[in-house]
């Protein structure tokens, strides 16, 4: 049976990824242990995060009204005043810039609460902290939510903690889809795609942050086919490959290929074997990648996410040492981030090659 992360787990993923890692103590996980289901964990996050906007003072800017008065404020529509009779009123259609909290960053975490109240099989105690987040936020309108409208917001670098809600209120967005037969929204699981883009960029901001032995793709993680002998006009068919992550120090380089697979090994050939295609993808990296810089071995690791047994391989494959490692996510996350930690760690690797599952 495949090993279940815990939804406090899932979060903490999500806030590296998201490049958060910092926010992920502003926001209160208590109680989070109970959780089963990513919903619940969204819409705690959010709430909570929203209630601490609201104690500090949510961010306010210059908004533009129309209005219909009975003095002169701002700028006056003389074109509207004469179309709609309005000066026999005695109104002026003026104008005017106005200080407000119904801004747009503000209306996208109102709106996404709105509809999370609105979601069956919300945990109850979940439901409870969103509606009160909601009202809180009484004075900002709703809107339609798409993908057109998170693009459109701007924030300033001082403005982390809207930055961190408002990735939140996007994936509640991506994952909240309308049933076509009662035409209420429901939670989708997380697809085999977005489950591997959140682990790989988990990797990489993990290791960015949390290590300082290493450079973390601080060239990109383009890697370039050797082409000697390819005629200048063929170039252009040639595509780029990309590393999942590419570390380096001053005596080594390792590439990482990450994985989420419910069956990371190979049982057709009689007991467990590593996927050929993820060892023909690593290979290239590394045959690749050695030609551009020939100056230092090159080391290539593949990390899956441990859906059921641990294993720890190590063979030495057309010159380069490679390890397949699994990481367990559904441990408690000191153990995650040490075991992170010991990937790169040299005394980690199995003696003589001999596969290890645990």
């Amino acid at each position: 049976m495949a090993t279940e992360i815990p939804v406090a787990n899932l979060f903490y993923l999500l806030c590296y990824a998201w490049g958060h890692a910092k926010e992920r103590e502003a926001v209160s996980l208590a109680g989070a242990g109970r959780l089963e289901r990513i919903q619940d964990l969204l819409g705690m996050v959010l709430a909570r995060g929203a209630l601490r906007l609201v104690k500090r003072g949510v961010d306010r800017d210059y908004v533009e009204v129309r209005a219909d008065l009975r003095g002169i404020r701002g700028k006056v529509d003389a074109s509207e005043m004469a179309k709609r009779a309005l000066r026999s009123r005695g109104l002026a259609a003026c104008e005017y810039e106005e200080l407000s909290i119904d801004v747009l960053h503000n209306r996208i975490l109102r709106s996404t609460l709105g509809r999370l109240r609105r979601t069956p099989n919300l945990d109850d105690e979940v439901r409870r902290e969103v509606r009160s987040a909601y009202g809180r936020l009484a004075g900002v309108r709703t809107l339609r939510l798409d993908r057109g409208v998170f693009a459109q917001v701007q924030l300033h670098r001082n403005q982390r903690m809207y930055r961190f809600l408002l990735a939140v209120c996007r994936l509640i967005h991506e994952q909240l889809v309308v049933d076509e037969q009662s035409g209420v929204h429901r939670f989708v699981r997380l697809d085999a795609e977005k489950r591997h883009k959140l682990f790989e960029d988990f990797v990489i901001a993990f290791f960015r942050q949390e290590q300082k032995g290493f450079r973390v793709n601080h060239q990109g993680r383009g890697i370039r086919f050797a082409d000697d002998g390819t005629r200048e006009d063929q170039r252009k068919w040639i595509p780029r490959m990309e590393a999942d992550v590419i570390l380096e120090s001053d005596d080594r380089r390792i590439i990482v290929d990450t994985k989420w697979y419910e069956k990371p090994l190979d049982g057709r050939y009689g007991g467990r074997k590593l996927r050929t295609g993820h060892l023909y993808q690593l290979l290239a990296y590394l045959r690749n990648r050695t030609v551009a810089k020939p100056d230092l071995p090159h080391e290539g690791l593949l990390l899956y996410v441990q859906v059921e047994a641990e294993f720890k391989i190590d063979v030495r494959l057309e010159g380069f040492d490679i390890q397949a490692r699994t990481i367990d996510l559904s441990q408690d996350w000191r153990d995650i981030h040490a075991d992170m930690l010991t990937l790169l760690d040299r005394n980690s690797a199995q003696s003589e090659g001999v596969p290890r599952f645990g």
